[in-house]
């Protein structure tokens, strides 16, 4: 998958470019900031052929970026969390005050906002 736009609520005006390979933002901001990382994705990695703004219309309608007949929906409405760089879960409800801790790089603060895994007791922070 690589790159996916989430958006974490239906009516705020902002987007998360989502990295499927490192299961973290890279990007984030407003539509228009979406609009201008969108196009620089592709240029430089030959992201998807279809336009910036089809993608966004995506999230709007889905919470993701990700076309419907794929036979995978990651990020759509129902999803209510993201594994989080191995560490844990993110709640999509937390996905904003995670990336405004980044920006603030605050990486600590963000692991502050994951729930460990099933299978632990405490979120990785090594």
């Amino acid at each position: 998958m690589g790159r996916v736009v989430i958006k974490p609520e239906r009516d705020q005006d902002f987007y998360v470019g989502w990295s499927t390979i490192v299961e973290a933002p890279i990007w984030f901001g407003s539509r228009v900031d979406a609009l201008k990382y969108i196009a620089q994705d592709h240029r430089e990695s030959g992201g998807p052929a279809d336009p910036p703004e089809e993608r966004l219309a995506r999230a709007d309608r889905y919470g993701s970026s990700i076309r419907p007949e794929a036979d995978y929906g990651f990020g759509y409405w129902d999803d209510d969390e993201f594994i989080y760089e191995q560490r844990g879960f993110l709640a999509r409800k937390d996905l904003i005050a995670a990336c405004r801790r980044l920006a603030a790089n605050d990486e600590p603060g963000v692991w502050d906002l994951l729930t460990p895994f099933e299978d632990e007791a405490e979120v990785r922070r090594r």
